[in-house]
Order: C-alpha cells, then structure tokens, then sequence
C-alpha cells in the first residue's frame, strides 16, 4: 500500500470526479459503503475463491471482519436490508478504496481504488445493454481510444453442460477449469486425472470412500446433519473462512460423486470447443450455435446473446470495438449470463469489467433471486493507461489549477494585513499560502518559482500591496 502525493492524487479525484458524472447521467445514484464488514459476506459472494485474498482478523468484539475486497456484495446487502423502501429497478455508483493481497506483484500490493456501477432489479436484455455500454464508454470519456469490449454468456456455457447431464458440482469444476480447457482438447486427459483425486466422478474404490459408504443410505438432510455433527467435534476450529454450511455442502458433493466419468469427459470437450471461441461478433456467434448444435443444447440463451449484440452494435462506439471471448469464463463461478472485460493492447490487464449475478440474493439470505448486474474498474490503471497514452509530458486529464499567490509580509507591523489579504484573495478562489519564514523578495520569488505559484504578493503596514508574476 502506497501514500499519495497531492499530484497524483488530483489526478485520481478529476478523473473519478468524470467518471461518477458519467455514470450519474444514467440515473445512478450515489452509495458509500463502510471499509469493514463481516467475513462472511464477501465469502458468500465469492463461492470462497476471494478467501486467500482478504485482509481478514478478530475485531475486538471478537467478529470476524475484513477490509472490503470489492463493492458488489456490498451493494447487494444494503439493498436486502432496505428492500421495502425500494423501488426496481434500481441504480448505484460507488468509487471507494478496495483492499486484496496479490502474491503476483513483488511488494504484495493490496489497495486500489474502484468506480462502478450496479443495476438491481431487472432481468430485461435492455439492462444488460445499457450496461455494457456504459461501461464500453468508460474509456472514452477519458480520452482513451483503442479499448476494447470482451465478453461472454455464462448462460451459454451451462446449456452446453446441461445437455451433457453434469451436475452443478462438475459445472462449477468446468468452468473454474476454462483457463486450461480454452487452449484445446488436449488439456482434457489432466483435467480428468484432477477430477478423479476430487473424486468428482465417484471413481474411488468403495473400501476407500468409508465416509461416503457412511452416508450412502441417507438423503441429502440426514447426510448434511451427520456431517455438520462430524465437523463440530473433531474439526469446529479448523473451517477456514468458509461457514460450516458451505464446508458441509462441498464434502456432501465430494463423498456423493455421482456424476458419470464418460460424461465429465464428453463435458470437458465441449466445454473445451465453446472456450476456443473468440474473435468478431458474426463469425464466432456462428462458432458458438455450432458447438451447441453438435451437443444437442438448448440454443435459447444464445438467442438473447445475440439479441444483446444486436442492439449493443447500435451503441456509438461499440462496432469494431467489441468482440466475444468463451475462455473468460473460468473462476467466475459465482457469475450468470453475460460476462465482459474492458481491455487495451498497451495495458497488460483489464481495465475493468463485471457481468451478471442472478443468484447472489439468494447467496446472502434472500428467500427469493434478484436479478442484478453491475461493472467495475480499477482507477490507478485507468490513471495509469491515460498518462502512457497521452504521452509523458500531458499529465494525464486536465486539472485546472487556480493562479496560485504567495503572500509575503513586508516586515513584523504588516502581519495583520498580509493575512486579510490571503482571506480576500482565498474568498476570489485563488489558492493563497501565506509566506511564515518572513522571507525577503529575492527569496520569495525563488521559493514560488520552485513550488509553481503564479504570483507573489508583497503586503506592506497599511494595506498596500504589490504583486509580482513569475
């Protein structure tokens, strides 16, 4: 974690500044939420995965609490907590720091700074497009040019599977699976050998799988009791971060593995053959209807992709800048339907990105699904990617800066009128520092000259005062 100069610190403000009037102008309103929450409502959001992530502890309550990792869970739990105020659908912005640990940078760098946006409410194809453009013309509004609109549908993905007959365990074991699937079948063999250690086929011996012959007899409710009855006494103080239900589940799936080797395999392969597909919209939609079709899947969640696509090319700005990528699907397992990153050939990572999160109501205690969805960016590299752009000696965004004044009295009787000069000129909007050090013209100048002040303004006994430009 680093300080902030005043410099760049003015930089973030301006262009955080251009980007919530951006997203205001849509009608999304304002929402600050706190730095520190429980634990466990990141964990829900996140299946687990941000767990290794977190800046987590005790808090003197004794409460597990964490810094905010990411705003979406956020969002979600405030609009829970005050549902029957709420009129849907319904819009916020956010821009706030954020805090994760990243073993892949070298100093272990864990704060940045987020701007987003969330929709709560609606499940309409208009929805998904008025987001993805906006946060299409995040970039533009900067001054960036060249960045690019990536995207997918989880939705897609899962017809595929469920045409397969896979259970929601060995989707979610795919899709974390992408980032080796998308090169090409021939990952499939090591991605097997790892689904047997997971014993996600049922392919261990039965004299090998005592907890799973334990539980053998039992439905899934007496299963889950017993087990949450084993983990209370010999392992209570060993979970984790995960909450004893999640713990529960997963070793439910694991002792259980009942889906079929020869039908992980064939979802592997078509999992595979949707992730290799990337490129203009036209060609690989083609590519997409082609994988589904050869598995038999259900083509409806392509029928709204394509709809998407076909009003998000009228967006200005959007055609020749957009185009589908399937491999961006793995460890988003948390994520439905449309997934998207906002990417630049000069920046190594995305810029920002985000998609949709039906489910994640449910995941926080909500009896019934909230349709939302909702994006993100990460202003350094915003910052960072305008200043490559632009060139080293733009500065980024234009920040106006006030025609600054040094104030010098002219000696120990004209204090008290130097200093109701700096008040006036302060109240006319020009930044005013009032010289304490009793310095002489000579030095006056160079001290303004070396701090970029405008002007140094010379104040004698009775009022008088005289300014010198640099």
């Amino acid at each position: 974690m680093q300080d902030i100069s005043q410099e760049s610190w003015s930089q973030k403000r301006k262009i955080q500044d251009l980007l919530l009037n951006l997203i205001g102008s849509y009608g999304y309103r304002c929402l600050e939420t706190p730095i520190l929450e429980p634990t466990e409502l990141f964990l829900r959001k996140s299946g687990g995965e941000l767990a290794s992530r977190m800046y987590s502890f005790t808090d003197p309550g004794s409460h597990s609490v964490s810094l905010r990792p990411e705003f979406t869970a956020q969002i979600m739990r405030h609009y829970l907590e005050h549902a029957s105020e709420m009129q849907l659908p319904a819009r916020w912005q956010y821009s706030g720091p954020v805090f994760r640990y990243d073993p892949s940078h070298a100093d272990g760098t864990g704060q940045f700074t987020q701007v987003g946006a969330e929709l709560l409410g609606s499940a309409a194809i208009l929805a998904d497009v008025e987001l993805l453009s906006l946060a299409a013309g995040v970039p533009a509004h900067l001054g960036i040019t060249g960045s690019r609109l990536e995207l997918a549908d989880l939705d897609v993905l899962h017809s595929l599977l469920d045409s397969v007959g896979l259970s929601e365990r060995a989707q979610s074991f795919i899709i974390g699976n992408v980032p080796l699937l998308k090169k090409s079948r021939e990952a499939v063999p090591a991605v097997m050998e790892q689904a047997k250690r997971l014993n996600l086929t049922g392919l261990v011996a039965d004299d090998e799988n005592h907890l799973g012959q334990a539980v053998k007899e039992l439905d899934d409710g007496q299963a889950r009791r017993v087990l949450q009855g084993l983990l209370q006494w010999s392992a209570s103080d060993q979970l984790g971060q995960r909450n004893p239900e999640e713990v529960v589940d997963r070793l439910l799936r694991k002792v259980r593995g009942t889906d079929d080797e020869s039908s992980l395999r064939r979802g592997l392969e078509v999992a595979s053959d949707l992730a290799a597909v990337r490129g203009e919209p036209g060609p690989a939609m083609e590519a997409v209807l082609t994988v589904l079709r050869g598995a038999g899947a259900d083509t409806t969640p392509w029928d709204r992709l394509n709809e998407v696509l076909d009003l998000l090319l009228m967006e200005p700005g959007i055609a020749g800048n957009m185009g589908l990528d399937f491999g961006l699907v793995g460890g988003l397992a948390y994520y439905n339907g449309v997934i998207f990153e906002i990417n630049h050939p000069q920046w190594p990572s995305g810029l920002g990105g985000g998609g949709r999160y039906d489910g994640l109501a449910r995941a926080l205690g909500s009896p019934e699904p909230v349709p939302a969805l909702g994006f993100a960016f990460n202003l350094e590299a915003l910052e960072a990617l305008l200043h490559l752009t632009s060139g080293p000696d733009s500065g980024g965004v234009a920040i106006p800066v006030p025609p600054g004044a040094l104030v010098v009295a002219q000696d120990s009787s004209s204090h008290r009128e130097a200093l109701r000069a700096c008040r006036e000129l302060r109240q006319q909007g020009i930044q005013s520092e009032f010289d304490i050090e009793g310095r002489g013209l000579s030095e006056a100048l160079k001290y303004a000259a070396a701090k970029g002040i405008a002007q140094v303004v010379v104040v004698d006994h009775d009022g008088q005062r005289t300014s010198h430009q640099l």
